[in-house]
């Protein structure tokens, strides 16, 4: 697991998405060298100035971070995914959990990965996935909060932790 657990924030960001318009800054401000070398501490601020030049979050319930965010990055084993599923197949952490939940008995990956959760579970934000993609940069709703404020436009979705609101 520690192997998974120190890959996670680096393949994230690696993956992370840029604007179509190769004219337009980059959203995420992070270098490749930074993006290569990013720990998981990363995702233990919600200081996001740092991160990104713009970005859009939404505080989402303790449900679905449990049952959508932390099952679309650690699905459990057997359990379905996308047909056309985007990012988390070229993150090297995906793959080895996916290795790891295939060597498993039901009840020891299940086991596995309730102890993983609890260390998901430390995380104030990561990346709001979807059902296909980890990394999702549509025009933000009125569910959603810009940074810095302005009017809404594709960018970066964050999921943010209920747990640590205030904080």
């Amino acid at each position: 697991l520690s192997a998974i657990q120190h890959q996670f924030a680096s393949d994230i960001f690696q993956l992370a998405p840029s604007p179509k318009l190769a004219s337009n800054s980059q959203w995420v401000l992070l270098n490749t060298a930074q993006r290569l070398r990013t720990k998981v501490d990363i995702f233990q601020s919600l200081d996001l100035s740092g991160i990104f030049r713009q970005v859009q979050y939404r505080i989402i319930s303790d449900a679905d971070w449990d049952n959508l965010v932390f099952k679309r990055y650690f699905p459990a084993k057997g359990a379905s995914t996308a047909k056309a599923l985007q990012q988390f197949p070229s993150a090297s952490y995906y793959r080895q959990w996916q290795a790891l939940m295939d060597g498993l008995d039901e009840d020891r990956a299940e086991i596995i990965q309730n102890r993983l959760r609890q260390w998901f579970d430390k995380l104030y934000w990561v990346p709001h996935p979807e059902s296909d993609r980890m990394w999702s940069t549509k025009k933000s709703g009125k569910e959603w909060t810009m940074l810095p404020p302005g009017e809404p436009g594709n960018c970066p979705r964050i999921a943010v932790n209920p747990r640590f609101i205030g904080k």
